[in-house]
């Protein structure tokens, strides 16, 4: 019961002859216990978006998006463009502690 998918009449009449294993009356029991509240619900399900239609959609998404965030990628943008301008002054990072071969010491052996 938990795989039943609730999208169109056609899909469920199919998945309650499935259930019950290809009886008919206790498919239309089920069928009409499942469907008797929703009367809404579409005699078949929709016709899954071609791959231009679902391309598009995404292109039109991003598009909106990109004007919606205009200010803020600007923004970032500018911090980029002033990071690496600031590059060549920022002070070098000097190694914290230098160790030698001679100043370091020998393990102890494991054993």
């Amino acid at each position: 019961m938990q795989g039943i998918q609730l999208t169109s009449k056609a899909s469920i009449k199919l998945q309650c002859l499935f259930i019950s294993k290809g009886d008919i009356t206790e498919a239309d029991k089920l069928y009409d216990y499942l469907t008797k509240d929703l009367k809404n619900l579409p005699d078949h399900d929709p016709v899954p978006l071609t791959w231009q239609q679902s391309t598009a959609q995404t292109a039109n998404g991003i598009m909106a998006w990109l004007k919606e965030n205009q200010g803020t990628l600007s923004q970032a943008y500018d911090f980029v463009q002033q990071i690496i301008a600031n590059r060549g002054a920022l002070p070098s990072i000097a190694p914290i502690a230098e160790t030698t071969e001679e100043a370091a010491e020998p393990l102890p052996p494991i054993n």
